[in-house]
């Protein structure tokens, strides 16, 4: 099971653009586990979601893009693959 961490910033952003950002991630379909619960992507702090499942990077990073296109902002992000034993608290 492969896991990623993606941080999202959303250039001139208001509240509102998150909330979108957070409703599109959570149609991707990686999960979140996060106190034994699954969960669809979750947002832990503003712009910020860890994947846990069996997908790739390419599909992460995909996924991760068409979520922001969706915010209509300009943006930057960054997935990382997370080779330790993190599960968010």
């Amino acid at each position: 099971m492969s896991k990623f961490i993606a941080r999202i910033q959303l250039n001139s952003a208001e509240e509102t653009d998150y909330e979108t950002l957070n409703r599109e991630i959570e149609k991707t379909p990686a999960v979140l586990k996060k106190k034994n619960v699954s969960v669809k992507a979750d947002k832990m702090n503003k712009g910020e979601f860890n994947y846990i499942g069996n997908i790739g990077l390419a599909d992460v990073v995909d996924a991760v893009y068409r979520a922001i296109r969706k915010t209509g902002r300009d943006y930057s992000f960054t997935v990382m693959k997370n080779k330790g034993s993190y599960y968010p608290e």
